[in-house]
């Protein structure tokens, strides 16, 4: 019985956490060259204070382009997102851009990203890294984009212009699957994230290099930005993390046999270092 009080203060303790700091996002510092968007599932937000700024929308517009194609296209252009994603094919965005017009104003629309624009062309269009964090949070659980989010997990190595694809919020720990983007003159680097209960995005007027830095910097402050948030971010080495509620209840299931805690939410975010008072079965 002692053990099972543990639990249930444990997960009230974690809703405490948890309820106060949804109301809006906790900021971030990076160099005015860089905006920085975390969402997290739940509601949370971590971004630097910029993240809202329009900016040229590079390689990420192929995201919006291919779920369009993917839920509006012939079959044949639907077989070619994946790739398109994967390796950043201008010709096939390109191609697919004439053909069908509407797709990315209709995304734009239907997702209501407002920091987002289109100027008639996919690649000379701007948005902003929370509409970019925004955009793959709603559709990471889509089983029609399912092509675009594994052209993310399965990024080539090396892009079909020859560019590298391993800078900015790739390094972050965690990372399942990015989307690259850079400038015809490589002055401009964007990149999208997904992760384990996240989406990160980025933006920096700078080379690849300064990009990344500034991603790994900021990555240190995002563990201890969102109390109480599921896993940040981090670049490989850092400490916390969290489990869910509904984790922790799994876990401990065999001192709750009566089932007591089974109404209890199951996605509550609670710390690593107060779930560790709950024992283990």
């Amino acid at each position: 019985m002692r053990s099972l009080r543990i639990l249930l203060i444990t997960l009230v303790a974690a809703l405490g956490l948890t309820v106060a700091p949804t109301a809006a996002a906790q900021q971030i510092s990076t160099p005015e060259r860089t905006q920085i968007a975390v969402h997290f599932d739940g509601g949370h937000t971590v971004a630097t204070g910029n993240a809202g700024e329009q900016r040229p929308i590079l390689s990420l517009s192929k995201l919006h382009l291919g779920y369009w194609v993917l839920h509006h296209g012939s079959q044949a252009d639907k077989n070619r997102v994946q790739h398109m994603i994967a390796v950043s094919d201008d010709t096939i965005a390109s191609e697919l851009d004439d053909r069908y017009p509407q797709a990315i104003p209709d995304v734009i629309r239907d997702f209501g990203l407002h920091q987002t624009t289109y100027s008639g062309y996919w690649g000379s269009s701007h948005t902003s890294a929370h509409d970019a964090a925004r955009f793959i949070s709603a559709i990471r659980h889509d089983p029609v984009a399912h092509p675009v989010i594994d052209g993310m997990r399965y990024a080539a190595p090396v892009a079909a212009d020859g560019y590298r694809q391993d800078f900015g919020t790739a390094v972050l720990s965690g990372a399942q699957g990015t989307k690259f983007g850079w400038s015809n003159n490589r002055d401009i680097h964007a990149t999208v994230t997904i992760g384990p209960g996240w989406v990160a995005a980025a933006n920096t007027y700078g080379s690849a290099a300064a990009h990344t830095a500034d991603v790994r910097a900021a990555a240190g402050v995002l563990g201890s930005s969102v109390p109480g948030a599921p896993a940040a971010p981090s670049v490989p080495g850092s400490s916390g993390g969290t489990v869910t509620s509904g984790e922790l209840l799994d876990r401990a299931s065999c001192i709750d046999p009566l089932g007591s805690s089974q109404h209890l939410p199951q996605d509550i975010p609670v710390p690593g270092e107060v779930a560790q008072f709950v024992p283990a079965c």
